[in-house]
């Protein structure tokens, strides 16, 4: 009981004040953190209080359900252990496996609850980087960005700074977790309240969708769109028409941004959709 306890603690720890930020992790190997922004107005605040207050809910109740498929696990693995069944290492590794599976299912339950959606592009489901075409990063002060790889745009934290920021104009080609009949994509930006004066300028601004299945394919169009900093700071945009093929890889290409000269900054972008099966042998 006290190994499972231990695999399934969360930790909740504060960042700089500056940001005013929650940062909810578990800590496994390979989980990824997940960072909740409140801003500095009491009904700021009280909102995202509120908003915090239901995800952890979530979370626990997930992780709740599976509660009892690992404590069978365990025993069935105590069970090998003293029969002698399997090598000790082994049995570690099959309770690691079993752990992390658990987490990673509630994560990425948590995940959908921002959207609604399964976001097929997400880093820690197996979305990746393949090309950032002759897209120049853009090097700045760490109160600005943090100068990240444009793998970050794939991650679920969005706290100031935690960006992809490059010069001008940009493209970017994400390999999916499989083939994907896209019917809508998301940007997010961290939130007007928690940047400094301007910044919320770099913000990107219009943008076009294509689909591609490699990286010497022309694509598809599926759409342009843009991304309004008045509103939310995560947006969801529908494909008008979407494309009667799945897709493996998906491009993004923003043309500028909202007034920011020096750079634009890219939180985070998912893809939604629905998922082919994988092609039998």
């Amino acid at each position: 009981m006290l190994l499972m306890l231990k695999f399934l603690f969360i930790n909740i720890c504060y960042f700089s004040h500056t940001f005013k930020s929650f940062c909810i992790f578990i800590p496994l190997l390979g989980i990824t953190y997940l960072c909740v922004d409140h801003g500095p107005t009491t009904s700021d605040i009280a909102k995202e209080v509120a908003v915090l207050r239901e995800d952890i809910q979530f979370l626990r109740t997930e992780l709740s359900t599976q509660i009892p498929s690992f404590q069978l696990a365990l025993a069935d693995l105590l069970q090998e252990l003293d029969t002698g069944v399997g090598t000790s290492h082994e049995i570690l590794s099959n309770l690691d496996n079993t752990s992390k599976k658990i987490v990673k299912d509630a994560g990425q339950f948590y995940d959908v609850t921002k959207t609604g959606q399964i976001d097929y592009a997400m880093g820690s489901l197996g979305g990746s980087i393949v090309s950032t075409r002759d897209t120049k990063n853009h090097v700045s002060s760490p109160s600005e960005t943090g100068n990240r790889a444009a793998q970050q745009i794939l991650e679920p934290c969005t706290m100031p700074g935690e960006c992809w920021a490059f010069d001008g104009s940009g493209a970017v080609v994400i390999q999916l977790i499989g083939k994907v009949n896209v019917k809508a994509v998301s940007v997010e930006h961290t939130s007007r309240s928690q940047l400094l004066p301007g910044l919320i300028k770099s913000a990107p601004k219009d943008f076009s969708v294509w689909g591609l299945n490699s990286l010497d394919d022309e694509g598809q169009y599926l759409g342009s769109f843009s991304y309004d900093i008045d509103s939310s700071p995560l947006q969801h945009f529908t494909i008008p028409e979407p494309a009667a093929i799945p897709f493996r890889f998906i491009e993004l290409k923003i043309y500028n941004n909202h007034g920011k000269e020096s750079y634009t900054c890219l939180y985070r972008f998912r893809v939604h959709g629905t998922l082919e099966p994988p092609e039998q042998a």
